[in-house]
């Protein structure tokens, strides 16, 4: 009897997945499929770009008009001033990212940029052709837009300006997504999911009403007092500290979660038995 077949131990992921760094420092970028929006009475195709940050798992979606570099680089303009400039930019080998590759080269080149980008150099990346796997950490989230923009529209027809609120409401439902397990409790002392927001502001975008919350001291007058400002800075760096250690112990340990198939082949082939060593035809004949 041979040895039990076991599945061999997936590759480690990459260190851009799994290294503690600023939101959006390394970031995937692709597009969606085409999407139709009324424009002056007439019908109008449009794309969503959308940027991803590989550690905190944020998105930042930009409806665009059209894939030409033009019109790519000014939705990276717009998403570079909103989230920050990255370090790496990672991208599929498509025709428009390549141009855009050696325009923002051209860019960051410029003798009017070099003193403002002198200590700070963005690169850009393709994964392998023919390999749509080492961009799976953007693709996933491709999916959960298109399938976001479907539930949300479903047959509508709707303005450009109608679409774009969509998209920043669809960003902000995507950002507040837990990356680690969710417990149902009813004690608020227990702790809440932590999501892509907690990386990027401290909080969610659209919490839970907290019983604990008060109001009515934002009519303090001491609560623009320089101490008690100074306190909240301490208690956010404290909080975003946090986050990164749950980071670090609940969401990269779940990555390391898979299933591995274990037992025995029991489809073996015996005397008697009808089998096709080939055949070229369809499986319904």
């Amino acid at each position: 009897m041979g040895k039990p077949y076991r599945a061999p131990d997936p590759p480690p992921l990459p260190k851009v997945r799994v290294a503690e760094s600023s939101p959006f420092t390394v970031t995937g970028v692709d597009f969606t499929g085409a999407l139709y929006v009324k424009v002056g009475g007439q019908e109008r195709k449009v794309y969503i770009c959308l940027f991803t940050c590989a550690a905190t798992r944020a998105v930042y979606l930009e409806v665009v008009s059209d894939l030409t570099v033009d019109t790519f680089l000014l939705a990276f303009r717009r998403f570079s001033s909103r989230k920050s400039l990255p370090r790496k930019m990672i991208s599929d080998n498509a025709s428009t990212y390549l141009a855009a590759a050696e325009d923002l080269q051209r860019l960051f080149e410029s003798e009017s940029l070099k003193g403002a980008l002198e200590f700070q150099n963005v690169t850009w990346d393709f994964i392998p052709k023919r390999a749509p796997w080492y961009g799976g950490f953007w693709e996933r989230m491709i999916g959960i837009t298109k399938q976001s923009v479907k539930k949300t529209l479903g047959r509508a027809f709707v303005t450009l300006e109608q679409l774009e609120t969509i998209i920043v409401e669809i960003e902000t439902m995507l950002n507040d997504r837990p990356l680690t397990y969710v417990t149902v409790s009813s004690d608020f002392a227990d702790l809440e999911p932590l999501t892509p927001s907690h990386l990027l502001y401290g909080r969610r975008i659209r919490p839970v009403p907290h019983p604990l919350d008060n109001p009515e001291e934002l009519n303090d007058p001491d609560f623009l007092d320089a101490d008690n400002i100074k306190r909240r800075v301490d208690k956010q760096a404290h909080l975003i500290e946090q986050f990164w250690t749950r980071w670090k112990r609940q969401y990269l340990t779940s990555l390391r979660e898979f299933n591995k198939i274990l037992g025995h082949n029991k489809q073996a082939i015996k005397l008697g038995d009808v089998v096709i060593v080939h055949d070229d035809k369809p499986r319904m004949q």
